[in-house]
């Protein structure tokens, strides 16, 4: 390499790390972020949800898998999506989607008054044992009684946070990751196979969507059925924001890599898991 070759490359270096210092906020402002949000509680959920999912299949197979089996397909589900690894995969994400600015605005919102008000009332929504039935024709009264305005801002507030798209996406992964590992059960399944599934899954996507879609908006004005209208308007344009705006970009993808990363370790698991119980 010439000298004005290695100075041009010296030049794309610094460029380039001046570039990915100006491009992310720190792990430790991220991970803030993500907890209060609530995203970091939504990736401790997702393991139990899959562990869950694959035990009841499990449990419809009967004594057809070996009681030793059961057991190492469900401790590869919990290790594959298990919270720490899965919150970090998030968390890197939203480091990686914010600038510096947009720290102080969201640091602003998650400690305003109503920023709190928002995560306490999500937080008690969680909580309530109701059926999903229930909680859409609940929340499907409460908004034809809410004004065009409130409806409007409910509407954006749904558009924002991609709160479709993430509930999709989750649904798919965890579908495949059981059927990933009930298909594991079989040695005549081949790679080609499981890819084979994931795509049928993802075929499904636009239904699930359209699902979403229409459920979404009723659950939302059940969440949010105790703060009035100035206040939903003002969380409204606060998504709207640049800084919300990136954030809930980076959640998306986060969740999504997450969800991307536990199939992969599931499958690897499941694959060593398989060859262990072969073996005499």
């Amino acid at each position: 390499m010439n000298r004005a070759s290695r100075r041009c490359a010296a030049a794309l270096a610094l460029l380039a790390a001046q570039g990915a210092a100006v491009a992310a906020i720190s792990a430790g402002a991220a991970e803030e972020f993500t907890r209060k949000s609530g995203l970091w509680v939504q990736m401790d959920s997702i393991g139990a949800q899959v562990r869950s999912g694959m035990s009841d299949s499990l449990d419809k197979a009967g004594d057809d898998v070996p009681a030793e089996r059961k057991a190492r397909m469900l401790d590869c589900a919990q290790s594959a999506f298990a919270a720490d690894a899965m919150r970090a995969i998030a968390t890197d994400a939203v480091a990686g989607a914010l600038n510096p600015e947009d720290a102080r605005p969201l640091q602003g919102w998650f400690d305003s008054p109503l920023g709190r008000k928002i995560a306490a009332e999500e937080e008690s929504s969680a909580r309530q044992v109701i059926e999903p039935q229930e909680r859409v024709r609940r929340g499907g009264e409460a908004l034809a009684a809410a004004s065009p305005a409130r409806r409007t801002a409910l509407q954006s507030i749904l558009t924002e946070t991609h709160s479709v798209d993430i509930m999709a996406d989750t649904l798919i992964e965890m579908a495949f990751a059981v059927q990933q590992g009930m298909a594991s059960l079989d040695p005549a399944v081949t790679p080609a196979r499981v890819a084979a599934i994931r795509q049928g899954m993802m075929a499904r996507r636009p239904q699930l969507v359209d699902h979403y879609t229409q459920i979404s908006l009723p659950a939302y004005a059940f969440t949010y059925a105790r703060l009035g209208d100035d206040e939903i308007q003002r969380y409204a344009e606060h998504l709207a924001s640049p800084a919300a705006k990136a954030f809930n970009a980076g959640s998306t993808r986060g969740v999504a890599r997450a969800l991307g990363a536990g199939s992969a370790k599931l499958g690897k698991c499941l694959a060593g898991a398989g060859g262990d119980a072969a073996k005499p």
